[in-house]
């Protein structure tokens, strides 16, 4: 197989892969750095979902059920999410497996189930607003809770690790 054989959907699938691998290696995590890009997305999300908002009724509830997933979908994340404390005080964090394999099943899902989520009733700008609105919600509340998490257990893992 040649690189000229593989279409863009299966480039973009490999990028993202690749990107969701580097989620696996422990980093430093910091609260207001790590909400800059989700700040700029919530920013992008407004203007799509305000939109689609004005539409039928349907498409605010649809909207609305995508929020909603999205933040258990960031409890559930920051859950399986590895933290430990380090050295320096610092939070240090690592991605789970599981995690990425939801990361990886929503995109999937957006880029070969778009024929099936149009027969259900759900137009394109809808599906980029319902995607938009899952993602941006599951990683604002995966990092309020990753932090939630810190706050709450940090006495208990500085002492352990004495």
């Amino acid at each position: 197989m040649q690189f000229s054989d593989l279409s863009l959907d299966q480039i973009i699938l490999i990028i993202i892969v690749i990107f969701l691998l580097f989620q696996l290696r422990q980093r430093k995590f910091h609260l207001i750095r790590s909400m800059i890009v989700p700040g700029l997305m919530l920013v992008v999300t407004f203007f799509f979902v305000n939109m689609e908002m004005q539409g039928p009724l349907f498409n605010t509830i649809v909207l609305l059920g995508g929020g909603i997933l999205g933040v258990f979908l960031g409890m559930i994340i920051a859950r399986l999410t590895k933290l430990k404390i380090g050295k320096d005080g610092s939070l240090l964090m690592r991605g789970s497996f599981i995690a990425m394999g939801l990361w990886f099943l929503i995109i999937i899902s957006k880029l070969y189930g778009q024929n099936y989520l149009n027969q259900l009733g759900l137009t394109s700008s809808l599906i980029l607003s319902l995607f938009l609105m899952l993602s941006v919600s599951t990683m604002i509340s995966e990092r309020i809770f990753i932090y939630y998490r810190y706050l709450r257990n940090r006495k208990k893992w500085r002492e352990r690790r004495k």
